[in-house]
């Protein structure tokens, strides 16, 4: 039996999307596995992500572990380990956003992290069996830079966990806010343009603006500018919220709005339509090809047109209904189960090859 190691130091809605991913992808990918010729095992040492100490202790700790493959669900693939892996890249982000407004770090020191990403990146593109990508749009990002990783590249779309499908009890929803309101829920980095609702925010004085953002480095800055505009009793920044929970403030709110600039799959916005969220997103990087015709998009940069499609949701019901269940439709074409089967194949065929 081969035996496969999963690195899940990045598990758990702490690390947000990537979390999410690694948490749902271990959890389903190890009843899956029941069934095959692979054993698959986690390890989660506890070296933080993006550090020297994972260069230099994680190839020690997985050469322990006797791995026929390995996979790291991040780019973050230690230098020194050249044994068999797979990695998961889920988009190009710091290609993109690059320069001192992307980090809350003094200039010099995020320049020799930047220096050391492009580093990690490559080594994790060009020495991996095989590539995972959450989208067509990463890859077609990776192509562009790494042309000659072109045929080990595989596009897994990610899931949608069974808690926003299920029921929510509405008062869940609720204990946050008592008028109508929109719902943003990920991290505030600078390329997530969460500023531009906040732009907006006074053409809807009868609306609510619920974040809900674990704490992150970012957060501060926020909640500052909230308070410098003026605006804090417009919004209600809620932290942290358990994924029942969550389900209720989608379910009753007026939409989700995602406002991104670069987004690899964006699975809030289908989370938000699996609980029956109408949403209003950018149509930047993968979001038109993961949502299809299921939200109202708008240029991210186009305050005007985020006014109007808000508008439409607010002011015809008809509508409203109508991207609900078109949502709620498009949401089934995306499971973690599926996600996990073809994940397994991706096992089988670089063990195999």
């Amino acid at each position: 039996m081969k035996k496969i190691v999963i690195d899940a130091r990045l598990s758990g809605l702490e690390h947000a999307g990537i979390g999410r991913y690694v948490e749902m992808l271990t959890r389903h990918i190890e009843l899956k596995s029941q069934n095959s010729k692979l054993k698959v095992n986690t390890i989660n040492p506890k070296i933080k992500h993006y550090t020297l100490a994972e260069q230099i202790q994680m190839p020690g700790i997985l050469r322990l572990e006797k791995p026929d493959l390995v996979h790291f669900p991040h780019f973050n693939v230690p230098l020194f380990y050249n044994k068999p892996f797979v990695v998961t890249i889920h988009d190009l982000l710091w290609h993109e956003q690059v320069g001192p407004t992307a980090t809350t770090l003094p200039v010099w020191i995020y320049w020799l992290k930047y220096l050391f990403y492009r580093l990690v990146l490559r080594h994790a593109v060009l020495k991996s069996r095989a590539i995972i990508v959450p989208s067509n749009w990463v890859k077609k990002k990776i192509v562009e830079r790494f042309p000659e990783a072109e045929g080990k590249i595989n596009v897994i779309y990610e899931g949608v966990s069974e808690v926003f499908k299920g029921p929510a009890l509405p008062q869940q929803g609720r204990a946050f806010v008592d008028s109508p309101y929109i719902i943003y829920t990920g991290s505030l980095y600078p390329h997530k343009n969460v500023n531009i609702i906040l732009d907006i925010l006074p053409r809807f004085p009868e609306i609510k603006f619920v974040v809900a953002c674990a704490r992150n480095v970012f957060w501060e800055k926020f909640r500052k500018e909230v308070e410098n505009r003026g605006l804090k009793d417009m919004i209600v920044l809620a932290g942290f919220v358990p994924d029942n929970e969550l389900a209720a403030l989608y379910r009753n709110a007026l939409a989700f709005v995602f406002p991104s600039k670069s987004e690899g799959f964006g699975l809030p916005g289908l989370e938000a339509m699996a609980a029956g969220c109408p949403v209003v997103s950018s149509n930047a990087g993968s979001l038109p090809e993961v949502y299809g015709n299921a939200v109202l998009y708008f240029d991210p940069k186009n305050e005007t047109e985020l006014i109007e499609k808000i508008g439409e949701i607010r002011d015809n019901q008809g509508y409203r209904k109508k991207m609900i269940e078109l949502g709620q439709q498009r949401a089934k074409m995306f499971g973690w189960k599926r996600c996990a089967e073809e994940t397994l194949k991706i096992y089988n065929k670089v063990i195999n090859d």
